[in-house]
Parts: structure tokens; C-alpha cells; sequence
């Protein structure tokens, strides 16, 4: 072919070198034209075809992977083909010369046409992780790891085929190669390899999933898990920043799920009110008829003080409170907490722990903790339930002729 249009131009009485020109820019517009061509039907009618079959046979599968154009990115390689076609077009009479010439135009064919499928393969390997988020199971076993392990493979592989085609060298010689750099691979793949590893075991225990919110303060991340991939963990915290936290990272530190507490349906409330040590005493019978008149306590007080009365009257000498039985106010405070807390419906009595208890005395006073579960886990009402308990506690401590302990800031500076 090159031959013939050589002759065409050297018969139009133009000199060799300029027939040879433009010979070879001619026949360069042909087959550009001819690829233009096929990826110009291809894209107007092969791929709008087959991307309207792909809907009708699932609507749902077709639907991702016409959003990631798939079929349009393989079609890319159909002016590849002509073009490597017709590089023998190029042969003339110095065959050594034409023969490196045809060569390089089909090899540099040849990589266009690898690194297009696996274009279009990486386009497959995204449809179907969305086709698999689309999933409810995807929220437990996320496969992005798994797809980006994938993806790194097949681009190793890329780069090994595309080295060897340029050499003109066999794949199996590089790969035989490689037992060699297998230190250097280890090195710069450290953390794909710790990630996948690592990946495989969150997935296998279950430990991380899409949506949970974790507790990382080695890596200040108090959030929801957005995304698990391959290298790393991504949260958003609550004030709306982003942190990135290695994969490997969650299994060698202390990381707190909250997912256990949130399918519990109840979160635990573990607060204390610190009572003054000065403001603990015995009540006298005064004390005790005002309260009688506290509806919550009354049952508590009308059961227990006939017994106390008949202590106080065995043990003789009863204006010493230490003779007999005799109840305190901050006994009294802690019943009447429990009591209160029993009677709010936000709070769970059974199956979960229920429990008001006084801790060791402190320097900071006499804590009396509150170990109880909501029945909500949703963040804003729960702080709001805590809230109301504390509010009505700390308004009820005068009530017992208590006070909650803190600090003289005068006392404090004289000291």
C-alpha cells in the first residue's frame, strides 16, 4: 500500500523524499480516519445497544454499570484494533527500517488496548461494589478491601505485561526476577498487606462495620465509620471533621464500639452526686415527720419507723442516737433516689443493672452513683433524661439537709 502511493507521487513528478512524506501522511489520515470511524459507531450504536440490554435484562445491575460506562470504556478499543490491523500497511522495501516502524506502531496499539480493559475491568470492579452496597449485608461485610486488593494486583500485573511487550521480553522472565525485590515489594506494600490482613479479621470477627460509632482517642476519633478500605478506616467525628485511621491501627490499639450498647437498646448513665461529709447526720423525729409528707417516700418511712421506734425503745437511753436504730439523711436521700428513679418510665427496671450505691468517701466527699439504663440510645435524648435527673437530685439535696461538696474558692486562695 505504501509502495503504491509512493509511486502515485513520484509519478506526479515529485521528488522522492516528498513522496515519501507524503505517503506516509496519507496513509497516517487513512488509518486515523478508519479508527475514528469505528469508535465513532461503536459509541453511537454498539454501545447504546448493549447498554439498553444490559437495563432490560437487570434493570438494577445495568443501572451501575452504565453509570460507570462500562461498555463505552471497553468499546474504546475498537480504533486499537484497526490501527494495529493496519500497521502492515507501513511495510515497504527496507523491511528493516519498516519492519520497527510497523513494530512500535503495534506495540504502542497493543498497551493502549491492555491498559483500556483494564480500565474497563477497574469500571467492573466499582459497579459491582455499588451493586454490593446496595445490599443490607454490605453494613456488615463490606468487600472494598477485597476489590482494592484486586485492583492492586491487577495493575501489578499490568505493568509487568506492558514492561514486557515494550522489551520485547517474556512476562515470566520479570516475575522470576522478583524473588529478589521481594524485601523491597514487602516494604513499599507494608501497609496494603497489614491493611488486608487486618481487613480479613474485622471482617471475619465482625469488629468494625459501616454506620458504628467508635471511640479512638489515639487517633481523636469519636464517630461514625463512613468507609473501610484496603489502607484505612474512615470516621466522621461529631463536630463533622474527618479522621483516617490505618485498618491495621484498629486491631493494634484500644478501640471502643458503641454498636453493642446501640442494638442493646439502653445506655448506661454512670454519674455521681458528691455529698458534703459535714451535712451526713442522724434524723430526728422533726426531720422525719416533714418528709413523711414526701409521697414518694412515705410508704419507705411508714413501714420503717414503727420498727425504729421499738429499737430506739429496747435500747433504753434513745436521746444518744447511737443507741438503737436510727436513719440518716443521705440513707434517706439514696432510697428516695431509687425510689424516683423506679417511677420514671425513661428508665429500665429489669434486664438491665438498676443500682444506686455509695462509693468509698474522698477528699471530695461521699459520691452516691447512679448505674442505670435509659430506654433510648439516640445521643440528644438521652442527655436530656440524664439531665432532668440531676437537675431534680441536685434541687432535692436541701430538702435532706444535704449539700454537694465543692470548693471554696476563698478557702482555697487563703490557702
Amino acid at each position: 500500500m505504501l509502495e503504491a502511493l509512493l509511486e502515485f507521487f513520484v509519478a506526479l513528478k515529485l521528488s522522492h523524499p516528498i513522496g515519501w512524506a507524503l505517503s506516509l501522511c496519507v496513509m497516517a489520515i487513512v488509518i486515523i480516519g478508519l479508527s475514528w470511524l469505528a469508535d465513532f459507531i461503536t459509541q453511537r450504536y454498539l454501545v447504546r445497544a448493549f447498554d439498553l440490554m444490559l437495563i432490560k435484562a437487570n434493570p438494577k445491575w445495568g443501572e451501575m454499570l452504565l453509570k460507570h460506562k462500562v461498555i463505552k470504556k471497553f468499546a474504546h478499543i475498537a480504533p486499537a484494533i484497526i490501527i494495529y490491523s493496519c500497521a502492515p500497511l507501513f511495510l515497504f522495501d527496507d523491511v528493516e527500517i519498516s519492519s520497527v516502524l510497523v513494530r512500535a506502531i503495534q506495540v504502542i496499539a497493543t498497551v493502549y488496548m491492555i491498559l483500556t480493559t483494564v480500565y474497563g475491568l477497574n469500571a467492573i470492579l466499582l459497579s459491582v461494589e455499588d451493586i454490593y452496597n446496595s445490599y443490607p449485608i454490605s453494613r456488615k461485610r463490606p468487600i472494598k478491601s477485597y476489590l482494592q486488593v484486586v485492583k492492586t494486583i491487577l495493575s501489578f500485573f499490568t505493568i509487568i505485561i506492558v514492561i514486557s511487550i515494550i522489551l520485547d521480553k517474556s512476562p515470566w522472565a520479570f516475575f522470576t526476577g522478583l524473588g529478589a525485590a521481594t524485601a523491597v515489594i514487602m516494604l513499599v506494600f507494608k501497609d496494603s498487606i497489614l491493611g488486608f490482613v487486618a481487613s480479613i479479621q474485622l471482617a471475619s470477627y465482625d469488629m468494625i462495620r459501616i454506620g458504628d460509632w467508635i471511640f479512638m482517642p489515639s487517633f481523636g476519633a469519636d464517630g461514625d465509620v463512613m468507609e473501610i478500605s484496603l489502607t484505612t478506616v474512615k470516621v466522621r467525628n461529631f463536630d463533622k471533621t474527618i479522621v483516617t485511621i490505618p485498618t491495621y491501627a484498629l486491631l493494634t490499639n484500644g478501640v471502643k464500639n458503641w454498636r453493642g450498647m446501640q442494638e442493646s437498646g439502653g445506655r448506661r448513665i454512670k454519674r455521681s452526686i458528691k455529698i458534703d461529709l459535714k451535712t451526713i447526720k442522724f434524723c430526728e423525729d422533726d426531720f422525719l415527720h416533714r418528709l413523711t409528707k414526701v409521697s414518694v417516700l412515705k410508704p419507705y418511712l411508714e413501714a420503717t419507723l414503727p420498727d425504729i421506734k421499738q429499737s430506739k425503745e429496747k435500747s433504753g437511753d434513745s436521746s444518744i442516737p447511737l443507741n438503737g436504730r436510727h436513719l440518716t439523711n443521705v440513707g434517706l436521700f439514696r432510697n428516695y433516689i431509687e425510689t424516683f428513679l423506679k417511677a420514671n418510665d425513661r428508665i429500665y427496671k429489669e434486664n438491665f443493672t438498676f443500682l444506686v450505691r455509695q462509693l468509698e468517701p474522698k477528699e471530695t466527699g461521699l459520691p452516691i452513683e447512679l448505674y442505670v439504663f435509659t430506654k433510648t440510645t439516640k445521643w440528644v435524648e438521652y442527655e436530656k433524661i440524664q439531665a432532668d435527673i440531676f437537675d431534680h437530685l441536685l434541687a432535692a439535696l436541701p430538702i435532706f439537709e444535704l449539700q454537694a461538696f465543692q470548693y471554696d474558692s476563698a478557702a482555697t486562695q487563703q490557702n
